[in-house]
């Protein structure tokens, strides 16, 4: 459904970050219809995932306790908004920083932007602040359900790893260790607090 209106989802990106759909060119045939189908498939999996979480929490729910349901009903919801507001605050801040600096550090050659390429930056931009405001969520339920704290950042790990190599538009070596390297932070800041309010 979401691709019939892929055209107008690129030009109102475009607009956001500052940018006309006439300034970009696409260098093969297909490319367009590329970023349409990308567009749409980037947005049927965010918009499905309530619906996986829910289906992921109905079917733990009968091996939970209260204080655990509760704490995953919690976290679910607190994730989900911190998502949102992460996604909104990389499409209408970072996204335009972002390519305002790529843009702006070539002296030598004028940018002659692919729109495909564009429109991955700015929603590989939305995506990264949405799952890294949500690094602190994901990072407290580990800390909850894992038994051997010593074990906790193991898990973690793989999980940032996982969504860094998601969330970045290309496989490239300096992008991913900026994500990972912010994911990181944020992730080992939040243990460091949940162990100081623990005791542990």
């Amino acid at each position: 459904m979401i691709i019939s209106f892929a055209s107008k989802i690129i030009i109102q990106l475009l607009d956001t970050v500052n940018l006309d759909i006439n300034e970009l060119s696409t260098y093969s045939p297909a490319e367009y219809f590329r970023t349409k189908i990308y567009v749409s498939l980037v947005l049927s999996l965010v918009f499905a995932m309530p619906l996986w979480l829910l289906s992921m929490y109905n079917f733990a729910k009968p091996g939970l306790t209260a204080s655990e349901k509760k704490n995953m009903s919690f976290a679910f919801f607190t994730g989900l908004v911190f998502f949102a507001i992460g996604c909104v605050v990389g499409l209408y801040f970072l996204a335009p920083k972002l390519l305002d600096y790529m843009m702006n550090e070539s002296e030598v050659v004028s940018p002659n932007l692919s729109v495909h390429e564009t429109i991955k930056v700015i929603i590989s931009a939305s995506l990264f602040t949405g799952l890294l405001l949500t690094t602190p969520v994901i990072t407290l339920i580990v800390n909850r359900v894992v038994d051997n704290k010593k074990d906790i950042r193991k898990y973690i790990y793989t999980l940032i790893l996982f969504i860094a190599i998601i969330a970045t538009p290309k496989p490239s070596m300096i992008l991913n260790l900026i994500f990972l390297t912010a994911f990181v932070i944020v992730a080992e800041f939040t243990i460091f607090v949940a162990r100081r309010f623990n005791g542990n």
